[in-house]
């Protein structure tokens, strides 16, 4: 029930808080396109890359690498559109499919947490408290696994020389750095509500504990 919230140990309530923001994070991070970005500089005033995202690229009269087609692409446009056909060996490079791949499971994992810690809220029976608690932490360990391995991808390989042109001018840029602190959050939320999970059983077994000693004669058949 939602009064179960008011009732809530202050772990469970910094642990929920900041899962919603780390979810934040990530959401932002997710769907923004500043994983990547080119800066001009008195030597290349307008680069023909401007920035990328997961989904999403922006260029800048930008063309294919062996200049077989007479097209400029400018403005921003998802990844996976008709209009990038021609480009698409150059912008989807397997470390980059890599790493829309496992930060969609992380984002997948993030949102099974928060269903999860709504029905821990709404309508989970106190017997299953504790279970649920932990498959809350475990799963936000693998969700922030796989989002350390598609930060590490990205980071090792993403502002190299082999994927976007003019690679001097092209940093790492802020929604990575939001993903990363998401991340980051994920494994220190996880470890509180598994920390929350294991002092809640031991409540339980003293609360037992000290049943049985208030009803010594009572036995169970």
């Amino acid at each position: 029930m939602v009064g179960d919230w008011s009732f809530s140990s202050r772990t469970f309530k910094l642990s929920t808080g900041l899962l919603f923001l780390s979810s934040i994070l990530v959401t932002i991070s997710f769907f923004t396109p500043y994983w990547l970005q080119s800066f001009s500089t008195p030597k290349l005033p307008n680069p023909k890359f401007t920035n990328l995202g997961l989904w999403h690229a922006c260029f800048n009269g930008f063309h294919d690498k062996g200049h077989q087609y007479e097209v400029k692409f400018y403005g921003c446009r998802h990844v996976l559109l008709e209009e990038y056909d021609i480009i698409r060996s150059e912008l989807i490079k397997p470390f980059f499919v890599a790493t829309q791949f496992f930060f969609t499971i992380c984002f997948v994992g993030m949102l099974i947490a928060i269903g999860l810690v709504l029905m821990y809220l709404l309508c989970i029976d106190d017997y299953y408290r504790v279970k649920v608690l932990r498959w809350i932490g475990f799963d936000l360990i693998v969700a922030g696994a796989c989002g350390t391995i598609a930060l590490i991808i990205f980071g090792a390989q993403g502002d190299g020389r082999d994927f976007m042109p003019d690679w001097e001018q092209n940093y790492l840029s802020w929604s990575f750095g939001l993903a990363f602190v998401g991340v980051v959050f994920m494994y220190v939320v996880a470890v509180l509500f598994i920390v929350e999970a294991r002092i809640m059983q031991r409540k339980e077994i003293a609360r037992e504990s000290q049943e049985k000693q208030q009803y010594p004669m009572e036995r169970t058949v």
